[in-house]
């Protein structure tokens, strides 16, 4: 059943009063990157690499928020006049901020209930298809479409085990039947509608064209990511030999191993448009088959394919250069 107490552990982006939470509330920080700062740099120790991979991420937040800042996208987009440079900056300032809790819900390993809720109701408001079909729609289906569902699907996926059956439906003495569940958790249940006028983002126009004109560095990002995955190799390889901490290792093998998959998404989701970028962005798409190769979780290989996919949407990007982004990736996700 759907839990009443919604908000425990760390939330990445503080929730304002009412169903949206205001800028006022929000630092415009890329959610990633306040994600690692627990990280000392490109060489953390084992105790850094443990108590990253222990915090309590609000995952559950983070899925309100990425479902707050796309419909405020949807929303801002409709008032804009075609040219406005700016308003295309602004959404896609909320796009990508959008798209970075996104990929840390989607990377994020499901440690609770919480967490896994928090993924299963992402996967159906966000990426290919995530509006009900209609019955009098013609369904057709391409490889490509396909295979984004697959992308997300396994991006999203977690243990069965770990789930309660789903919500029952009503005895014939229920009552408050408005409001009853239909989901373990609906993440659209207090939110704007996608529709009608912006609810905060034409206030702050400004702030959301700086947030997605400060682009990080995607090169240190890569190597930050290649650095990351060979820590955890090794510190996989180290905890086998059967040390006394080797349970410790194995925890800070894991927090290397999502730093270097969070580093990837960021190299991924920002809407650089150079050479330099799309070399960049190319040789993280080698690195995450070549993890495939190693055997990392599926749902980490996936989430990166999956943010990808929805990144090439991001409005400053030039219109024509989609094509250019549609990356080859190998299958084994």
């Amino acid at each position: 059943m759907t839990k009443k107490t919604e908000d425990g552990g760390r939330s990445l982006a503080k929730r304002g009063e009412g169903a949206v939470e205001e800028p006022a509330n929000r630092a415009l920080r890329d959610p990633i990157a306040m994600a690692v700062e627990i990280i000392n740099g490109d060489d953390p120790s084992v105790a850094e690499l443990v108590a990253f991979r222990r915090q309590p991420i609000d995952l559950k937040a983070a899925a309100r928020n990425a479902k707050s800042l796309s419909n405020e996208e949807f929303r801002l987009s409709l008032i804009k006049e075609l040219g406005e440079r700016e308003y295309d900056l602004a959404c896609a300032g909320l796009q990508i901020m959008s798209l970075s809790l996104v990929a840390l819900t989607a990377i994020w390993p499901a440690d609770n209930l919480d967490q896994a809720e928090a993924k299963l109701a992402l996967a159906e408001a966000t990426g290919a298809l995530h509006h009900r079909r209609d019955q009098t729609f013609v369904s057709t289906m391409d490889a490509t479409l396909a295979r984004r569902l697959r992308w997300k699907r396994t991006a999203f996926s977690v243990p069965a085990l770990m789930l309660p059956p789903a919500p029952t439906a009503p005895e014939s003495d229920s009552r408050g039947l408005a409001t009853w569940p239909i989901e373990r958790w609906e993440l659209s249940a207090g939110r704007e509608l996608r529709g009608g006028p912006p609810a905060f983002a034409h206030r702050e126009i400004a702030n959301w064209v700086g947030y997605a004109s400060t682009a990080p560095d995607l090169d240190v990002l890569r190597q930050r990511a290649e650095t990351m995955f060979e820590t955890c190799d090794r510190l996989i390889a180290l905890a086998q030999r059967g040390p006394e901490n080797a349970s410790e290792l194995m925890a800070a093998a894991e927090g290397a191993r999502i730093a270097g998959y969070l580093a990837a998404a960021q190299v991924m989701i920002w809407p650089v448009h150079n050479r330099a970028a799309l070399a960049t962005k190319k040789a993280v798409v080698t690195l995450v088959n070549l993890r495939g190769e190693i055997g990392d979780p599926a749902h980490m290989q996936a989430a990166i394919r999956h943010v990808t996919a929805d990144a090439a949407w991001v409005k400053s990007l030039p219109p024509d250069s989609r094509d250019r982004l549609v990356f080859e990736w190998s299958e084994l996700v």
